[in-house]
């Protein structure tokens, strides 16, 4: 999936938004599984790539085909996109994130993505008790090249993964993650441009005698964001990260610098931004679980810039 933006795996990706995915919701997935999105704006849920994978259905109590598969919860097939009005229903009983996907006959709505099939199914026992989603069902989507599942022995091999730090990705509690945690925000307020082209620094700190920042070029027409706690983050293109990087004096993050932030738990508890995958040095995609892979440099990521 190449998110949404870009969301990752749990994300989507390649995994989300704002052109979210390319998976990136989620922050840990593979880079297969990240998916483009867009999102015109906070008032709109978010539009996934036609190209993102969705999988096939998941029926009754079929357990899933490979051990590292991604799951979507589908709600249903409308003719318009789904208005924000409504989907904070769904939010109020899912983990997870609402979609909408254009297709040749309507928008296709999605809930997820999911790495755990526990946390899916959680959430759609919940969801199915609502009157206009009795029949939302689970899809599965296979990473390529993966190795089937192994019959499960015992209940204890159906425990989900750990949640990477530090939010969800996909899950956790919402709202404060994902595209359409800020339903009731307005779009960002102009105060958040760039002034004069120069970046703003959203998040900064130290360590190790090196300072690490995650700039903010703005929400103008041609520029993608997501939200995630409430604020919009850009979502950028390789080339685009590295030129923003040097717009303030700095350049992209090496895997080793960024094994040492995500260590230090700043990013946790300062509450930076996870969503996505950061660009690191080399069009290597950062994931939050301490995933590194190589992407194309046309995904649209997180930035993080350092000063060495």
């Amino acid at each position: 999936m190449k998110v949404m933006s870009t969301i990752t795996k749990s994300i989507l990706g390649g995994f989300v938004l704002c052109g979210l995915l390319s998976w990136t919701q989620t922050a840990q997935a593979q880079d297969e599984f990240l998916c483009d999105a867009t999102q015109e704006s906070t008032q709109k849920l978010p539009l996934l790539d036609k190209s993102c994978p969705i999988g096939q259905g998941l029926w009754g109590k079929s357990q899933p085909k490979r051990h590292d598969s991604v799951f979507w919860i589908q709600c249903g097939i409308y003719a318009h996109p789904m208005p924000l009005t409504q989907a904070k229903v769904l939010y109020k009983n899912i983990s997870s994130d609402v979609w909408m996907k254009p297709e040749s006959k309507g928008y296709r709505c999605l809930i997820g993505p999911y790495e755990s099939i526990i946390d899916a199914r959680q959430d759609l026992k919940k969801i199915r008790k609502l009157p206009s989603y009795k029949q939302s069902f689970i899809r599965e989507v296979m990473k390529k090249g993966s190795q089937p599942a192994a019959p499960a022995k015992s209940k204890a091999k159906l425990k989900p993964k750990p949640k990477a730090a530090p939010v969800k990705k996909p899950p956790v509690k919402r709202p404060q993650s994902g595209p359409a945690a800020s339903a009731t925000a307005s779009r960002p307020a102009a105060t958040h441009s760039t002034i004069q082209g120069q970046p703003e620094v959203r998040k900064r700190t130290v360590i190790a005698k090196v300072n690490y920042a995650v700039p903010f070029v703005g929400t103008k027409k041609d520029t993608q964001f997501y939200m995630e706690y409430n604020k919009p983050w850009n979502r950028l293109s390789y080339d685009d990260a590295k030129l923003t990087c040097q717009k303030i004096g700095m350049k992209l993050a090496s895997e080793q610098q960024w094994q040492r932030l995500r260590m230090s738990k700043v990013m946790e508890k300062d509450k930076w931004p996870v969503y996505l995958p950061y660009w690191g040095r080399d069009k290597k995609g950062l994931f939050a679980s301490g995933k590194v892979t190589q992407l194309k440099g046309t995904s649209l990521l997180n930035v993080l810039c350092v000063d060495r």
